[in-house]
């Protein structure tokens, strides 16, 4: 029985492992990955996906290498004005759970310029109540965290859970304690909150600045139903090349269509270097760089077997490689998927083996003196033949 309970528990553990693996959101945002605010609309183009939102008075908000973090890139958020606003949010399909069950949620952040002291970005949750209805709105805001003095392009960790917070939604939208700032663990702890649902995070920025520039990276927010780890990065698209014929004859019209492709369209013209190997006699083709256009996600080249008439001539084999982009920012290579490879084989026939003949019987030599001999031999015996005949 205690075998049993122990077996139990233990595959009890392991499929709550797997399950919490499948809820958690991705590592690394790619910058290619963030839906625009025109086509991120809540239930429809998410869930499970970062989306710009709030857009407001020129606001803006993309990932970046301008402030690398933790790889190449960050969150950039751009305010001209102070009526400007600008953020990234992201819901997952189950939300993540009771606003009293989250067991971590922070970020980090950095302000690059500013022309009010002590203004960050800021991280925010939104909750719902047993209707479904966004009421409150939780937002850490560094400087009313009690975060001062802290200097330009300069990456602060942010922990939401053990800071000062406020409830940001108006009384007119359901909100409890508009503008009350208070830790967080009251909020957590207050009947009124503690069973909502938190569905959706955001980090952004907004108000008050004119000329404001910040970063994002690594939000965190774990929950029972569902977690998300945000690094945001500027990824390049991944390149694999396949060919359609794998092997070729020697002979005329035998071409393999060779097509790269990208893992997602590009966002510039790109331009695909590509090497060849093999007997440069037995085939030609795919030997310069393949053009995709903007928008584009493919390209293809052609290898034709050289056609001849040369019997047994062999089977050769000819590689068709992605090369390393020249600007690592172009794309990366897919492993295992970056070389094709054809076989051109021959199709006339083989050379007739030469005859081998089997060795000789050596015939021994005798010279002049050896023959008299035998001669005189056969003579004598031939007269004591005779002799005898004659006696009989």
């Amino acid at each position: 029985m205690k075998f049993l309970f122990r077996t139990l528990t233990v595959g009890s553990v392991l499929i709550s492992a797997l399950l919490g693996a499948q809820a958690a959101g991705a590592g690394v945002v790619a910058a290619a990955d963030v839906v625009p605010e025109a086509t991120f609309q809540w239930g429809s183009s998410g869930p499970d996906r970062w989306g710009q939102v709030g857009l407001t008075a020129g606001g803006g908000v993309q990932v970046t290498t301008d402030f690398a973090n933790s790889g190449n890139g960050s969150m950039r958020l751009d305010l001209p004005g102070t009526s400007a606003k600008a953020g990234l949010a992201y819901y997952p399909t189950a939300t993540f759970g009771k606003l009293s069950e989250l067991t971590q949620i922070s970020y980090q952040w950095l302000v690059h310029t500013t022309d009010v002291v002590d203004q960050a970005p800021v991280l925010r949750l939104y909750l719902r109540n047993a209707a479904g209805q966004h009421t409150q709105t939780l937002v850490y805001t560094p400087d009313i965290a009690g975060v001062h003095g802290v200097g330009l392009n300069q990456w602060t960790t942010a922990d939401m859970r053990n800071g000062i917070v406020w409830q940001g939604r108006s009384a007119a939208q359901g909100g409890l304690d508009p503008n009350q700032r208070r830790p967080f663990a009251e909020f957590r702890e207050d009947p009124r909150f503690a069973d909502l649902v938190v569905f959706a995070v955001e980090g952004g920025a907004g108000n008050g600045s004119s000329g404001f520039v910040g970063a994002i990276d690594n939000i965190e927010v774990v929950g029972p139903l569902a977690s998300v780890s945000a690094n945001f990065e500027v990824v390049p698209p991944m390149a694999s090349i396949q060919c359609d014929q794998a092997q070729l004859l020697d002979s005329e019209g035998q071409v393999s269509l060779c097509t790269v492709s990208l893992s997602r369209p590009a966002e510039v013209a790109l331009s695909i270097l590509l090497t060849t190997t093999g007997d440069a006699g037995r085939y030609s083709g795919c030997a310069g760089p393949l053009e995709i256009a903007v928008g584009a996600s493919t390209a293809s080249c052609t290898i034709t077997a050289t056609p001849n008439t040369v019997k047994g001539d062999g089977q050769v084999s000819v590689s068709v490689a992605i090369a390393p982009a020249a600007n690592a920012d172009d794309y990366s290579l897919q492993a295992g998927a970056s070389v094709a490879a054809i076989e051109v084989t021959n199709d006339d026939g083989a050379l007739a083996a030469p005859a081998v003949l089997p060795p000789a019987v050596a015939v021994p030599v005798l010279s002049g003196g050896m023959l008299a001999l035998l001669s005189l031999g056969l003579l004598a015996w031939a007269a004591f033949v005779t002799r005898r005949i004659r006696g009989a």
